[in-house]
C-alpha cells in the first residue's frame, strides 16, 4: 500500500513569503509586495520563495492619480546653447523663384528687392537703431534710396514726378533723411522770425550783400550767389545750390543758417 505523505499548509508558504519581504523592508525603501502564491504540490518552499517579487513603491504623483511619464532615455540637466544666428550669411528665398508672379503682384525683381529691403531694416532695428518716422512718400523714396537706384523711374512714376525730379528727392533723402525729402517736395509756411533771423545770419556771408534776397513759404533764395535755404519740417536748413540752371540739394543740413549756407557755397566751388 502506498502512502501519500501529508500536503504542505499554505500557511508555511505564506511564512516564507512574509520573511522575504520583511527582509527587503529592511535593506531598503518602502515596497510593495505581490500577494503570495500558494505552491502547487510536489513543489518546496524553496521554488515559492523565488517566485516571489518585489515592486516598487508608489510616487507622489501616482499616489495623486497624475500620469507619469516615461524617463527612460531621456537626459536631464541644462541644454547646450544655441549657435549663434549670422544673419548676413543667409540665403533669399526668393532668389531661387524664377517664374514672374501673378498679377497684380509686383514684378519678381521688386519683390526681391523689398526683401533685401526688409532684411536691412530688421538687421538695424536688432542693432538698435530706430527709424525715424516716415509718411508714404518719404518710405518710397528710402526704398529707392536702399535699392541704389534701381527702381527710380518706377517710383517716379508711382508719385507722379519726372525722374529729374525724383533725383533731386532721393539725393535730399540722402542728405536730410525723411525730413530732407519734406523740405524738396513739400514747400510749407515757415514763420517769418525764422526767416528773418536766418536772414541776419547769411547777410555777412553773401557775395553781394546788396542784392535783392527772395522769401518765399519756407525758403530764402540768394539768387546772386546761387543759394537757397529750405526751412525743414525739423527746424533745420537745408542747403540748396543753383546747379545747370535748377535748385539742387546739397550735402550739411544744419540747424544754423549760416552753416548751411556755407555748405551750399562750397558745394557750387566743387562742381563748377
Amino acid at each position: 500500500m502506498t502512502t501519500i505523505p501529508p500536503r504542505r499548509r499554505a500557511t508555511d508558504t505564506t511564512a516564507v513569503a512574509t520573511t522575504v519581504a520583511s527582509a527587503s523592508v529592511s535593506a531598503g525603501p518602502p515596497v510593495r509586495t505581490r500577494p503570495p502564491v500558494e505552491a502547487p504540490e510536489g513543489d518546496t518552499a524553496t521554488d515559492t520563495a523565488t517566485d516571489t517579487r518585489t515592486i516598487p513603491a508608489a510616487s507622489p504623483a501616482e499616489a495623486a492619480g497624475a500620469p507619469v511619464l516615461p524617463t527612460q532615455g531621456v537626459r536631464t540637466g541644462a541644454l547646450p546653447p544655441l549657435p549663434p544666428l549670422d544673419l548676413h550669411g543667409a540665403v533669399p528665398v526668393l532668389d531661387a523663384v524664377t517664374a514672374e508672379p501673378p498679377a497684380p503682384l509686383p514684378e519678381l525683381a521688386v519683390l526681391r528687392a523689398l526683401v533685401r529691403d526688409a532684411a536691412r531694416r530688421a538687421a538695424a532695428l536688432l542693432q538698435g537703431h530706430v527709424p525715424e518716422a516716415h509718411d508714404t512718400v518719404a518710405d518710397i523714396v528710402r526704398f529707392t534710396v536702399g535699392a541704389g537706384g534701381e527702381h527710380l523711374e518706377t517710383a517716379a512714376a508711382h508719385l507722379g514726378l519726372t525722374p529729374l525730379r525724383m533725383r533731386h528727392l532721393t539725393a535730399a533723402y540722402h542728405h536730410g533723411g525723411p525730413h530732407g525729402a519734406a523740405a524738396c517736395l513739400s514747400p510749407r509756411p515757415a514763420h517769418p522770425a525764422a526767416l528773418a533771423g536766418a536772414e541776419a545770419a547769411i547777410r555777412p556771408l553773401r557775395p553781394s550783400p546788396g542784392a535783392p534776397l527772395e522769401r518765399h513759404r519756407d525758403r530764402l533764395t540768394d539768387p546772386s550767389a546761387g543759394v537757397q535755404l529750405r526751412h525743414g519740417p525739423d527746424g533745420r536748413w537745408y542747403p540748396y545750390a543753383d546747379l545747370h540752371g535748377t535748385w539742387q540739394p546739397v550735402a550739411g543740413p544744419h540747424g544754423d543758417p549760416a552753416r548751411a549756407y556755407r555748405a551750399a557755397r562750397l558745394a557750387l566751388r566743387q562742381r563748377r
